[in-house]
């Protein structure tokens, strides 16, 4: 396993803003843990406001439209029934799929039309709620990572890459390193997004598994999902964030093994 990215020391990282929120001692600083049905519930609701805006879309260009003719109107309202047909298609095809484990959305949606273009939407309106980004973040990763359980994605891939914090304990790092020992995978320590970017270029993986917090891990989702299989573990942070955490190692085995087809 290989324990860090450019030879730099493990140390303990200075908090950003993007830690603003988490308060030393705080209880939600140590623990985001969410069920996958908070982002759904949110998401719907998301998908819902993008519905109603395309129908007041609808109902303020009508006149419009009627202007041209009937038969202009009749097209019109048909292109917005079948739009509307396909989002709802489109978003309960991967919440059943998810929620039931079974495949009733193609690979394709997982890899190039997920839901996480619902994500943003979906903080903003929990956010006003008084639901953090990283709970929310939380929900989302065991969404998307039960997508990919449903639709087979990333399985029987040969080469996994494992992509670590820098922040994880001692004791989490050696059982780690012996879980890559036993199945054969490249476990890397980046020490940032670039350097994630660039082991993902030199390894060529055919499947990813990081390990970080929710925020760099729906960054991470995000940016790496169109391009290849990659399943998120959120970490544990008993002390705070960015310092000794920890992550289910069974969870993380369990994982390896699906990918390996093991």
């Amino acid at each position: 396993m290989k324990e860090t990215g450019q030879g730099k020391k493990l140390e303990d990282r200075l908090l950003g803003d993007e830690w603003s929120d988490w308060q030393p001692g705080a209880k939600g600083g140590s623990s985001s843990d969410a069920p996958k049905s908070l982002f759904i519930f949110f998401s719907f609701f998301v998908l819902l406001l993008v519905l109603l805006g395309v129908w007041l879309f609808w109902y303020l260009a009508l006149p419009r439209f009627e202007s041209f003719g009937p038969g202009f109107t009749g097209i019109a309202r048909a292109a917005f029934k079948v739009f509307v047909f396909l989002l709802a298609t489109w978003y309960l095809s991967q919440v059943s799929s998810a929620v039931f484990r079974t495949k009733l959305a193609p690979s394709f949606f997982v890899r190039r039309l997920s839901l996480r273009v619902l994500f943003s939407g979906a903080v903003r309106l929990a956010g006003i709620f008084g639901i953090t980004r990283d709970k929310i973040g939380n929900s989302f990763v065991k969404f998307h990572n039960d997508l990919m359980y449903a639709t087979r994605t990333g399985r029987n891939s040969k080469k996994i890459l494992l992509l670590l914090p820098r922040c994880l304990s001692a004791e989490i790092r050696a059982k780690i390193k012996e879980l890559s020992e036993k199945y054969q995978f490249v476990a890397y320590t980046a020490f940032g997004g670039d350097e994630a970017r660039k082991a993902i270029k030199d390894h060529r993986p055919d499947a990813v598994i990081g390990v970080a917090c929710e925020r760099d891990l729906i960054s991470g989702i995000q940016d790496t999902a169109p391009k290849m299989p990659v399943f998120g573990l959120p970490n544990k942070r008993p002390e705070g964030p960015c310092k000794n955490t920890s992550v289910d190692v069974k969870e993380l085995e369990k994982i390896v093994r699906y990918c390996l087809n093991v």
